[in-house]
């Protein structure tokens, strides 16, 4: 990646058209690495994991575990069963705790905003607007290729019960617009949040004296494995950008903590699904953005539309996410319903109006999985 350059106040404004000209001397450009989409990294993960011999169970939550196994309810029929095993590993994020005696952590709140494109026209780079009084706290602005943007993030400590799906509160969206009109030239108001959503941080709590006041911003981003009496591996912490090598500490201390022997971890090396060299992805004759999302799957998605001319079209207007998206997610990706298609596989349920808009979308292509006989 090109390295970072001071740009002038003429082309900062034109990189960026809706920042506050008074006062601006100038910006710095920087390059970095991004995750384009979440949802589409942890199904293609999942996939991968499937097409290696791992066994996939969605809806399904752990109930207690041990050094050999777990207790798991089906949370769509309540049946319990017994899952046994050579070694265990809990991921389970910011519920890790309720699991695993000796596991303390203090989770905290990440709120985003969405924004449609339009809001902040002509922005072509993400910002970083620092927030007042912090010396290492930003507010990103990060324009998407769906022509949306996002705003985020907060950091709160969240106390109580932990809810499934996090709400954003009022209070992270107001803070959040606060910050990020101190640097525009005209203000985002309330009305232009199309969409808003949060996710909580499994911060492991490990100092015995306490120096950040309470504030989770302070805690240490680095993941942290820990082994129980019982030879259960917790990994907490961390972030979604690390997760080869969260995976790979995680397994090498269950290897240890079970005396169990393997190959050395391949995780490194190994393939997603759809993944391909860049120059052999750029000559696939599909549309870039499906590209960007399936990789070399993208042509089979795109067949599709060869077949019926209404795969190809979005499921709402102003989404890039197509019907044969939604009917790749029910027979391909494990999708069960509509949440799971537009909140879980793809981005579309991020703004309520255009998850209402898909709904019939949804309904059709479940329809029609459902329709279809076994291995067509």
């Amino acid at each position: 990646l090109p390295g970072p350059r001071r740009l002038s106040a003429v082309e900062t404004l034109r990189t960026a058209p809706g920042l506050r000209p008074h006062g601006l001397y100038g910006g710095l450009l920087s390059w970095d690495g991004q995750l384009a989409d979440d949802a589409r990294l942890v199904t293609a993960i999942a996939r991968t994991a499937a097409g290696h011999g791992a066994r996939i169970l969605t809806r399904t939550r752990a109930l207690s575990v041990s050094g050999s196994g777990a207790l798991v309810r089906d949370e769509l029929t309540g049946q319990e069963l017994t899952i046994r095993a050579r070694a265990v590993v809990n991921a389970t994020g910011v519920w890790a705790d309720h699991l695993v005696d000796g596991v303390k952590l203090r989770p905290s709140r990440g709120t985003h905003l969405v924004l449609r494109g339009t809001t902040l026209p002509g922005l072509t780079a993400g910002l970083h607007i620092p927030v007042p009084g912090e010396s290492s706290r930003f507010v990103l602005v990060l324009p998407q290729g769906d022509g949306r943007v996002y705003v985020g993030l907060t950091d709160e400590p969240v106390d109580g019960p932990l809810e499934d799906e996090p709400t954003p509160p009022e209070s992270d969206i107001g803070f959040l617009l606060d910050i990020l009109n101190t640097a525009l030239d005209t203000p985002v108001h309330r009305d232009d949040v199309v969409g808003a959503f949060a996710g909580l941080r499994p911060l492991l709590d490990d100092a015995p004296g306490d120096t950040t006041g309470g504030r989770t911003s302070d805690i240490s981003r680095r993941h942290a494995v820990l082994t129980s009496g019982e030879g259960v591996v917790t990994i907490v912490g961390g972030k979604l950008t690390t997760y080869r090598r969260m995976a790979q500490d995680a397994l090498d201390a269950a290897l240890a903590a079970r005396g169990m022997e393997a190959a050395p971890c391949r995780t490194a090396r190994l393939p997603l699904v759809g993944a391909a060299a860049p120059a052999e992805l750029a000559a696939l004759p599909v549309p870039r953005g499906l590209l960007a999302r399936y990789g070399t799957e993208a042509t089979a998605l795109h067949a599709l539309g060869e077949a019926d001319p209404r795969m190809r079209e979005p499921v709402a207007e102003g989404v890039e996410t197509t019907r044969a998206e939604l009917w790749w997610a029910v027979r391909h990706e494990g999708a069960l319903d509509a949440s799971d298609l537009l909140d879980r596989r793809t981005r579309v349920g991020l703004v309520p109006a255009d998850r209402a808009a898909a709904l019939d979308a949804a309904r059709e292509a479940l329809d029609a999985a459902a329709q279809e006989p076994a291995g067509s």
